[in-house]
């Protein structure tokens, strides 16, 4: 009577009784499959996490250059207003001096301006041309 022996559940399917001597270089091929699998999962676990590492990085510096472009920004707000004081007070003062300067010219001599100009009109001997 012939006894018929069931070999072990290998993945991907049974061993037959014939493949019995291929057993061990297929089980190491499987294993060094795995292994290659798991170093590249774990490469691409650590590369996943470099990439969160220079995005957070990258997002840092965004914040900080951000705080410090609000900052000029006050700064500038700041100045622009101080500016416009400034104008808003020459302005006033030369509208002063813009009325100062017609109340000086309109109480000069009008008679003044004239001998100029009678002066003007005279040759060198006193006489009229």
């Amino acid at each position: 009577m012939g006894v018929k022996v069931i070999a072990p559940p290998v993945a991907g399917g049974l061993v037959t009784a014939g493949s019995r001597d291929n057993m061990q270089p297929q089980l190491w091929l499987q294993d060094e499959r795995e292994l290659k699998r798991q170093k590249r999962k774990q490469s691409n676990r650590e590369s996943a996490h470099r990439s969160r590492l220079r995005k957070q990085a990258e997002c840092d510096e965004l914040a900080q250059r951000a705080e410090a472009l609000r900052e000029e920004n006050s700064s500038l707000s700041t100045e622009v207003g101080r500016l416009r004081s400034e104008y808003d007070q020459l302005l006033v003062q030369n509208a002063t001096l813009k009325q100062r300067l017609e109340e000086i010219s309109g109480r000069e001599e009008p008679t003044s301006g004239a001998n100029e100009q009678q002066t003007g009109n005279e040759d060198h001997e006193g006489g009229q041309i």
